[in-house]
C-alpha cells in the first residue's frame, strides 16, 4: 500500500469500534469455502498425516448459562443455553465420535498442549473432567502426561467439588472468566456473579496447586480508570501470576453493541485505559507478553511443572512457523461444536496450509457426526500471502515483527514488502525499526488490531472481489487444483 493509501485506511478506521479487538486469523470465515467442505478436508487427510506436527488440542463445550441480555451481553462466540447433564453427556458422545473421524488426520503426530473452552466448561457435571481426559487420550494416546491442560470457566461455577475433579482428572491449568470485579458493572453482563465467587474460587485453585489465568475486560459500560485499576489491583493483591487484560468487544448484533454504545469510553478514554493498565502492572512486575496477557516476571513454579505464568498454549500457535527445519512445525486442532483447527505451513514447505471450522449449529454438528462424516462447516486453503499474513497477525500480537524470522520464512524483507505502512506508522509514533526488529510503540500496542486489518486490507479486497465473482459465477474448485495453484474458493 502506498503512504495515502495507507493515511487513507486509518482515516476511515481509526475511531471505529471493531469487531474483534486482537486478531487471531486471517482471512475470516466469511470467505471460506463451504460447499462440500467436509469432502474437501478428507480428501486431504493422507497428504496432512504424512507431515506429523505438534499439535495444540482445542476441545469446545458450547454450553453456557441464560443471561439477560443474552451471551452475556457482548460474547460473540457461538453458545447453546445450558439444558442439564443429560444435554452434555450426549454431546460428549458426539464429540468421542467426531475423535474416531479425525484420526486420520493427526496420525503420527504429537500433543503440545490441551485447552478446553467454550461457552461455560465449568458447567460440566465433576464426572465429565476425567471423561474429557479420556476423549483427548483418545485421539493422541498415552500423550496427555506432562502437557500443560487447561479448562476455563466462569467464578460462580468453581465449586470446591469441581475443583477438585478438575485436578483429579490431569488438569494442570484453569483460565477463569470475571470480566469486572465492579458488582454494579458486572450486572451489565446479566451474570449472577459476586467478588467472593472469584476469591473463594482462586483460594480453591491454590489448595489444589492449579496454575490460573483471570481475565478482566475493560472499557465496559460506564467504567472509569480508576474502576479498571481497582480491578487489576485486587486481582495482583491476591496472587495472580497471569491477567488477560482485553479491551471490550462491541460488535454484531450483541446487547452491548445495540443498546450499550453511548455508555463505553470513546476511542481516547479506551487508550488511556490501555496505557494507565499497562504503566500499572509494569510497575508491579507485571511483563506484557502480548497485547493483552500480562505474566509476573519472577519464575514461580508448581509441582505439576508448570510455571505459574505461562500460558503454553497460545504461545504455541503464535510459535507456528518459527520452527526450524529440523523440527515439526505447530497447529491448532479443534474438536466440537463450532471448533476450528488451523494448520499454517511455510510456503516453502510444499506442505498444504489449511483452515477448517465445524458446524456453529449443534443439531447440524451432532447430524453430520451422527452420519460419521467430519462436522465441518467451512473450510480455506491458505494461499502463500495468506499465511503471511498469519504469521504477521500472530507476530504483532507480540507487539513487532522479527525482520530475520520474515526473511527466513518469505524471501523477501517486511520493510521493503510493506514499505508504505512502516513509513506511515514510524510518523505516527505508532512503531519503528530497532536493529532487526520492527516493533511498536506503546500506543501502537492499542492498535494492534487497526495494524492487522491494514497489513490484510489488500488481500481482503481480493478475496471480496473474488467472493462477488463466484456469486455471480458459480463454480467449482476441485481441491487437488486448489491446493497446487494457491486458489481459494470463498462462496461468500
Amino acid at each position: 500500500m502506498s503512504p495515502a493509501d495507507v493515511l487513507s485506511f486509518l482515516s476511515r478506521h481509526q475511531d471505529r469500534h471493531t469487531s474483534n479487538k486482537v486478531l487471531h486469523g486471517h482471512p475470516s470465515p466469511a470467505f471460506w469455502r463451504t460447499e462440500g467442505a467436509a469432502d474437501a478436508l478428507q480428501g486431504l487427510s493422507g497428504a496432512l498425516s504424512r507431515h506429523p506436527a505438534k499439535v495444540n488440542l482445542y476441545f469446545s463445550i458450547p454450553f453456557c448459562l441464560p443471561t439477560d441480555p443474552p451471551h452475556c451481553g457482548f460474547c460473540l462466540f457461538p453458545t447453546e443455553d445450558y439444558r442439564g447433564k443429560s444435554a452434555t453427556t450426549h454431546y460428549l458422545e458426539l464429540m468421542a465420535r467426531e475423535i474416531r473421524l479425525q484420526r486420520e488426520l493427526h496420525r503420527g503426530s504429537q500433543l503440545e498442549s490441551f485447552y478446553v473452552g467454550g461457552g461455560t466448561p465449568n458447567l460440566l457435571h465433576p464426572s465429565d473432567y476425567a471423561r474429557l481426559m479420556e476423549l483427548a487420550d483418545s485421539l493422541f494416546p498415552g500423550q496427555t502426561q506432562g502437557i500443560e491442560k487447561t479448562l476455563e470457566g466462569i467464578p460462580q461455577l468453581f465449586s470446591e467439588d469441581k475443583v477438585a475433579a478438575i485436578k483429579a482428572a490431569g488438569f494442570n491449568r484453569v483460565s477463569m472468566g470475571v470480566q469486572q470485579l465492579n458488582e454494579r458493572l458486572i450486572r451489565y453482563s446479566g451474570r449472577k456473579q459476586t467478588n467472593r465467587h472469584v476469591f473463594d474460587a482462586i483460594a480453591s485453585f491454590a489448595r489444589h496447586e492449579l496454575a490460573c489465568n483471570v481475565d478482566l475486560i475493560y472499557a465496559w459500560p460506564e467504567q472509569t480508570v480508576q474502576d479498571m485499576l481497582d480491578g487489576l489491583r485486587a486481582v495482583v493483591a491476591c496472587g495472580i501470576r497471569h491477567i488477560t487484560h482485553y479491551e471490550l468487544n462491541i460488535a454484531g448484533r450483541s446487547d452491548f453493541a445495540l443498546h450499550q454504545r453511548q455508555h463505553v469510553p470513546t476511542m481516547a478514554g479506551k487508550l488511556e485505559m490501555y496505557l494507565q493498565a499497562k504503566a500499572y502492572l509494569e510497575s508491579e512486575g507485571f511483563v506484557q507478553r502480548t497485547v493483552y496477557d500480562w505474566e509476573r516476571a519472577d519464575a514461580t513454579a508448581l509441582p505439576s511443572g508448570l510455571m505459574a505464568s505461562e500460558y503454553r498454549y497460545e504461545q504455541n500457535l503464535r510459535d507456528g512457523l518459527d520452527a526450524d527445519s529440523s523440527q515439526a512445525p505447530r497447529y491448532m486442532c479443534g474438536v466440537g461444536h463450532a471448533a476450528v483447527s488451523v494448520r499454517a505451513h511455510r510456503p516453502s514447505s510444499g506442505v498444504p496450509s489449511v483452515s477448517s471450522m465445524n458446524w456453529r449449529s449443534l443439531s447440524r454438528y451432532a447430524e453430520s457426526v451422527q452420519a460419521d462424516g467430519l462436522p465441518v462447516e467451512r473450510f480455506h486453503v491458505h494461499t502463500e500471502e495468506d499465511v503471511r499474513l498469519l504469521w504477521l497477525f500472530q507476530s504483532l500480537q507480540e507487539m513487532a515483527v522479527d525482520l530475520d524470522k520474515y526473511s527466513t520464512h518469505f524471501g523477501s524483507e517486511f520493510v521493503d514488502d510493506c514499505a508504505g505502512v512502516v513509513d506511515v506508522l514510524g510518523q505516527h509514533g505508532w512503531a519503528s525499526v530497532q536493529g532487526r526488529c520492527w516493533r511498536l510503540s506503546a500506543e501502537g500496542g492499542f492498535f494492534v488490531p487497526l495494524i492487522q486489518s491494514l497489513l490484510a486490507h489488500p488481500r481482503v479486497l481480493a478475496l471480496q472481489a473474488a467472493s462477488a465473482q463466484q456469486a455471480s459465477h458459480p463454480t467449482h474448485i476441485p481441491i487437488r487444483s486448489a491446493i497446487d495453484t494457491g486458489a481459494c474458493s470463498p462462496t461468500r
